[in-house]
C-alpha cells in the first residue's frame, strides 16, 4: 500500500506497542514505507532499539520508548514525549500483548496461576486502555485521529490453542473497541480493531510444530497467515479507504472462523 492510496500518512505521528513483535515490526515498516513518523514502544530494550537501527532513515523520525504499557504511570510519561517532540498524534496501534503457554501448551482455567491471569490481563487489556487514554486526549487536540487494536480470533470464538486469559483479554478489546468507538466518533476518531487468526511469528512458535501444522490444515487457505497480511489490514484501517468505518472488527484469519 504504497503512493497514493496512503498519502496521508506523509508526515503523520504513528505510535505502535510492542513494535519489535512480529506484527509489530510489520506494521512499522509499513508506516515507514509511507512517509509516516514513528513512535515505537516495546519492553524489550535490545529488540527495541535493533528495529530503530533496521527503520531509520532520512526522510521520518523515529522515537523509541521501552515501555511497560501495564504501567499506567510509565503510558503517561511515553505521552508527555510523544507531544514534546511531535506536538500531535495522529495513529495508535495497540499491538502489545502476551500469551504465556505452559510445558505441554495452553494452561487450563482449573490450573492457571491467577498472578499469570492478572499478568495478561494488564498487559493486554489495561495496556490498551492506558495507551487509548492517552492517545484519545492528545488526539482531540486535533479533532482526527485512528486507533487499531491488535485483538485475535481468539476473542472472538473458542481457541483449543490459547489461554483463557488471552482469549478473554482479546474478547474485552474488542469490547473496549466498539464502546470507544462510539464515545469519541464525534471528535473525528476512528477506532478499529483486527483479529488476526494464526500468524507466523514468533508468538505462535512455543508450542509444537505439529499444533501449527494442524491450525493452517484448518484454516480454508490452507496456511499460517504472515505479519505483512495483518499489516495491510491495519494499513487500510488508517488510511481514507476506510473513512465510514469505525468501530469495526476486521477478521484476518485465511476464513478459519466466519461468522
Amino acid at each position: 500500500m504504497r503512493g497514493s492510496r496512503m498519502n496521508e500518512l506523509n508526515q503523520a505521528v504513528c505510535w505502535v506497542t510492542g513494535a519489535a513483535g512480529g506484527i509489530g515490526k510489520a506494521v512499522c515498516s509499513l508506516i515507514i514505507a509511507n512517509g509516516g513518523h514513528l513512535v515505537v514502544s516495546d519492553a524489550n530494550e535490545a529488540k527495541l532499539y535493533e528495529l530503530c537501527e533496521e527503520l531509520k532513515n532520512e526522510q521520518t523520525k523515529i522515537l523509541p520508548i521501552v515501555l511497560d504499557v501495564s504501567d499506567q504511570q510509565e503510558v503517561r510519561v511515553a505521552g508527555e514525549k510523544i507531544e514534546s517532540m511531535f506536538g500531535r498524534l495522529d495513529v495508535l496501534v495497540n499491538g502489545a500483548g502476551i500469551s504465556p503457554k505452559g510445558e505441554n501448551g495452553r494452561v487450563l482455567v482449573e490450573d492457571m496461576d491467577p498472578a499469570i491471569w492478572r499478568k495478561v490481563l494488564d498487559i493486554n487489556l489495561n495496556g490498551t486502555f492506558y495507551c487509548s487514554q492517552v492517545a484519545v486526549k492528545l488526539m482531540k487536540k486535533h479533532k482526527k485521529g485512528h486507533i487499531v487494536n491488535i485483538a485475535s480470533s481468539a476473542g472472538r470464538t473458542y481457541s483449543p490453542i490459547t489461554g483463557a486469559h488471552y482469549a478473554a483479554s482479546k474478547a474485552a478489546m474488542i469490547s473496549l473497541t466498539r464502546q470507544l468507538a462510539g464515545e469519541v466518533g464525534p471528535d473525528g476518531i476512528y477506532v478499529n480493531a483486527v483479529a488476526p487468526g494464526r500468524i507466523d511469528t514468533p508468538m505462535i512458535w512455543d508450542v509444537a510444530s505439529e499444533v501449527n501444522e494442524n491450525a493452517a490444515n484448518n484454516t480454508p487457505l490452507r496456511r499460517l497467515g504472515t505479519p505483512e497480511e495483518v499489516a495491510k489490514a491495519i494499513g487500510f484501517l488508517i488510511s481514507e479507504q476506510s473513512s465510514f468505518i469505525t468501530g469495526a472488527v476486521i477478521d484476518v484469519n485465511g476464513g478459519r472462523f466466519m461468522v
